[in-house]
């Protein structure tokens, strides 16, 4: 590398809302990008809350890619789990009685249950079967079941975390009352709906730090890009860290560079413009 070019050997983004377009699609320039990544030796993670096996149907089993999955709690390269941070089960069985007692307002004003997955993994599981749900979960877990007891179906798999869907407000209303259970977890609000349960001190930042480890790359050696509270841990672990545009207030704050939104296509923009001899 030459002075003014960094030595970026790791690349960690966000899906929704930071690489995804306004569709929630990857941007068809994407992948020449990825192809000219692969070809300069350096490695694409992408660092999401979906699961791993939705992550792989939208990017397949390729080389040059390293799955931060489900907020950091499963990392997986070329096949083989890197980490995997499992909840207790005592943490797990408080949140899914709190949802399934809960019963939160929807923007028309109407009362709804509170919409939790269950995420093990080998599958996601819930036991709300309105169609409107199971669609919005279909979206970011590829493999999922619909059971009628989400304790008795992931009794013999590692649950990640649990995800809870608000039709509110998830940062002002949900992501309090889930803290105020009491539990010994990390409450983490992950999108406008989202807030995501987790084992403590798991996040996509910590799984992030364990792979600079496991491939023998620095802090100064990773770019990352986030937009929203689950990426906070992930812009303070890399050196050469973005927030797009459209991100949350405090992830801008946080890192140390600003991108392009989303929609315009800005981490794509970005490494092209930090990593200029990409494709020569």
């Amino acid at each position: 590398m030459t002075d003014d070019i960094p030595d970026i050997r790791l690349v960690a983004s966000d899906m929704d809302g930071t690489l995804l377009d306004g569709d929630g699609n990857v941007p068809d320039a994407f992948w020449p990008l990825l192809d000219d990544l692969e070809r300069a030796g350096v490695l694409f993670a992408p660092a999401s809350g979906r699961q791993y096996q939705t992550l792989v149907e939208v990017f397949g089993e390729r080389p040059g890619l390293v799955f931060i999955a489900e907020n950091g709690t499963n990392v997986v390269r070329e096949g083989v789990t890197i980490a995997i941070e499992p909840l207790d089960r005592e943490s797990v069985e408080p949140v899914v009685a709190w949802a399934r007692g809960e019963a939160g307002v929807g923007d028309a004003g109407d009362a709804q249950p509170a919409g939790l997955v269950v995420c093990g993994a080998r599958s996601a599981y819930i036991e709300r079967v309105d169609p409107e749900f199971v669609s919005h979960v279909q979206r970011y877990y590829a493999a999922l079941e619909v059971v009628d007891d989400v304790l008795e179906a992931s009794r013999h798999d590692d649950v990640l975390k649990l995800a809870v869907y608000d039709h509110g407000r998830a940062e002002e209303r949900t992501g309090p009352a889930v803290r105020a259970l009491g539990l010994d977890v990390d409450v983490v609000v992950s999108g406008a709906n989202w807030v995501d349960v987790m084992r403590r001190g798991v996040n996509k930042g910590r799984a992030l730090e364990r792979l600079q480890r496991e491939l023998g790359v620095t802090r100064e050696q990773t770019m990352a890009f986030g937009d929203y509270l689950n990426d906070l841990e992930l812009v303070e672990a890399a050196g050469w860290s973005y927030a797009v545009e459209n991100a949350h207030p405090l992830v801008r704050e946080r890192a140390r560079h600003g991108a392009p939104a989303n929609t315009e296509g800005g981490v794509l923009t970005t490494i092209r413009a930090v990593l200029p001899h990409l494709g020569r």
